[in-house]
């Protein structure tokens, strides 16, 4: 499908993403199977051909069991997701009071996109970085650390506040909070179902004794393998979901504040400072993610070096762009004669003559 303009790539990705995350019921019913296989194979000690049998004639039956444990998965982490992320990386809600700068930034480009405002948090730490996490509107939440708020001007911050703004109005982090659930199901129940047959102490039958210790074996490996397989699948369908998603969300940040120039020098200081001490799962939602895969398959950002190539060659920015001061913000100090007043797209007027 061939992409035309911001839009249409966001559309595009959308629908690729959606596809992407059909193969997630897939592999939890692979998983499944395994399990299934494994039970016949260890416990049972049945011959290869017994043991398909078995797990194929069991799956059916399995289903509505997997579909209630899911749902309720899903139900728990669909509530709760904030909260265990809130404690995970000791995020601290702001109110304009506290942090006027910021929460103007984030007010003036939500007034210019038309959304809903999201909630503010910081993580108090020195590492440069920040997320956006939700699913539903009236809890969609972008967090700042302390150390990007020191370091960066106001017009870097603003680019990379729109970064995460982007985020949120792609519905991205909706999709990769779901991605992130669907892998911590496979991961959780593949470790559990082979920790826990390896650790039973049920007999085995007397035929398994005799003479069908080998087919047992092949069994117990077709299982661990399925369920290999389905965990890389998962991984690799995630991070493919996390990869382009940066592209476009720093393009998004571009169209909101028409400012290449600051995307490139926010995300060349956050170069190298960007180690987030959070779990793997929040750090791939975070703006950088200095992790490498293997041979760049488990990567979950693009290089800083490509995002500003891609700044460079397709939104026009400058690599040799110079940072501007910080500037005090009209809630920090009230305007005077000479200050002028900031209007409400963030852009000061003239004070009067």
């Amino acid at each position: 499908m061939g992409s035309y303009g911001l839009k249409t790539h966001i559309w595009n990705n959308n629908l690729k993403s959606i596809a992407l995350l059909i193969l997630f019921p897939v592999l939890i019913l692979a998983l499944v199977y395994a399990g299934l296989l494994l039970y016949a194979g260890f416990v049972g000690g049945s011959s290869t051909v017994q043991g398909i049998n078995f797990a194929t004639d069991m799956l059916p039956r399995a289903i509505p069991y997997t579909l209630v444990g899911v749902g309720t998965w899903f139900g728990v982490a669909f509530m709760g997701h904030q909260a265990l992320i809130d404690v995970a990386t000791k995020s601290k809600s702001l109110t304009p009071s506290q942090e006027p700068r910021a929460y103007k930034l984030l007010e003036n480009l939500c007034i210019s996109r038309g959304i809903t405002m999201p909630r503010l948090k910081v993580i108090d730490t020195d590492v440069m970085n920040a997320f956006a996490s939700g699913i539903r509107e009236k809890n969609y939440t972008i967090t700042l650390t302390r150390g990007l708020m020191d370091t960066l001007d106001d017009e870097e911050l603003e680019a990379v506040i729109g970064h995460e703004l982007s985020h949120i109005a792609n519905k991205d982090v909706r999709l990769l909070i779901i991605a992130i659930v669907f892998v911590g199901i496979i991961s959780f129940c593949g470790e559990g179902i082979v920790r826990g047959l390896m650790r039973t102490n049920m007999p085995r039958t007397s035929r398994s004794r005799r003479g069908g210790e080998v087919n047992a074996s092949v069994l117990i490996i077709i299982g661990v393998a399925i369920i290999a397989i389905s965990y890389g699948l998962a991984m690799l369908i995630r991070f493919a979901l996390s990869r382009k998603r940066e592209f476009l969300a720093d393009a998004g940040s571009v169209e909101l504040t028409k400012n290449p120039d600051a995307m490139i020098r926010a995300l060349k200081k956050i170069s190298g400072r960007a180690k987030l001490n959070a779990p793997a799962e929040v750090r791939e939602m975070a703006f950088e993610n200095p992790r490498v895969g293997f041979s760049g398959m488990f990567a979950t950002h693009p290089p800083i070096e490509k995002r500003i190539e891609a700044l460079v060659k397709f939104a026009g920015g400058r690599i040799d762009s110079q940072s501007r001061p910080k500037r005090k913000h009209a809630m920090a100090k009230k305007p005077n004669a000479n200050t002028g007043r900031r209007n409400p797209f963030g852009r000061r007027t003239r004070p009067p003559q």
